[in-house]
C-alpha cells in the first residue's frame, strides 16, 4: 500500500524532526503570541514539557521571535501549549523519530 506524504517540522527546543501533527505550533501576531495555527511564520515545539522548558529557559524563544519575551507572555504560552497537548489525542499516532536537523 502506498503511503501519503507526511509533512515534518523541526522542534525549536530539541531540533528533532517530527511529523507536523506531533508538534505544537505558535506564531507572533499583532496581538502577541498565538498558540496553535495562526497567520505568519510559525515555530514548533514538542509536546514534552521538558522541551518547552528548554525553549523558554534558554531564551531561545526570544531569539526565534526577534524580540524579548516577558515572563507573563512565557507563562501564557506555556499554559496554552500544555493545554493544547492534553486536548489533542491524535499526536500519539506517529512513532517517535530521532532525526535531527
Amino acid at each position: 500500500m502506498k503511503r501519503g506524504h507526511v509533512p515534518k517540522r523541526t522542534c525549536s527546543g530539541c531540533s528533532r524532526r517530527l511529523p507536523k501533527a506531533r508538534l505544537l505550533r505558535f506564531t507572533l501576531g499583532p496581538e502577541g503570541l498565538i498558540p496553535g495555527d495562526g497567520p505568519g511564520r510559525g515555530h514548533y515545539v514538542c509536546s514534552e514539557p521538558g522541551c518547552l522548558d528548554r525553549v523558554l529557559g534558554r531564551r531561545n524563544l526570544s531569539r526565534l521571535l526577534g524580540r524579548p519575551l516577558d515572563e507573563e507572555e512565557a507563562l501564557r504560552l506555556r499554559e496554552a501549549l500544555l493545554a493544547e497537548a492534553e486536548d489533542s489525542g491524535g499526536r500519539e499516532d506517529f512513532p517517535e523519530s530521532g532525526e535531527r536537523r
